[in-house]
């Protein structure tokens, strides 16, 4: 069966992300942040997912996984926190942002392999006090909302995208 490892960033969702994915049919194990590059590998997934957490990638105690996960050949998905740790460890830039928190539309920009078949606009729920104020070079704005210009963030090339909304959450 294939897996997904959730990467545990404290999320009060972290637990909902593995449901929701094992509604779809695939295992999704949920492992601490600082699990080890070579733990991932025997794990053999799939994919990754980042999950969100009350943390900011700026301050000193914020969680950070090694940074050869980073550089795995795995698709990787950043979910709030987890967005933006892939934004600052990819080169962007994240900043405080006015907190937004709730249910927000997110209009769809581009298109991209992550968003492909939803539409226009879909609600998505928020619950963030960064945002990313500058994406990394070679990712593209695929979705925003009122409160966050990059709520969604793709490089299909890399196959690592980014969101700042909470897709576990409907």
């Amino acid at each position: 069966m294939d897996k997904i490892l959730v990467l545990d960033f404290g999320s009060q969702y972290s637990h909902l992300i593995c449901r929701r994915i094992r509604e779809f049919s695939v295992f999704a194990e949920l492992v601490p942040y600082d699990i080890s590059y070579e733990e991932i590998q025997k794990h053999n997934p799939k994919g990754i997912i980042f999950s969100g957490g009350p943390s900011s990638v700026y301050t000193a105690e914020a969680p950070v996984p090694e940074n050869k996960i980073f550089e795995m050949d795995l698709p990787l998905l950043g979910i709030c926190y987890g967005h933006q740790l892939i934004v600052d460890k990819f080169g962007g830039k994240v900043k405080r942002a006015n907190k937004e928190y709730g249910s927000s539309v997110l209009t769809i920009d581009n298109d991209s392999d992550l968003l492909s078949g939803i539409g226009e606009s879909v609600r998505a729920w928020m619950s963030h006090g960064d945002e990313a104020e500058e994406i990394p070079s070679g990712f593209k704005v695929i979705g925003h909302t009122e409160g966050a210009k990059a709520a969604a963030i793709a490089s299909d090339e890399k196959s690592v995208y980014g969101i700042q909304f909470h897709p576990e959450v409907v």
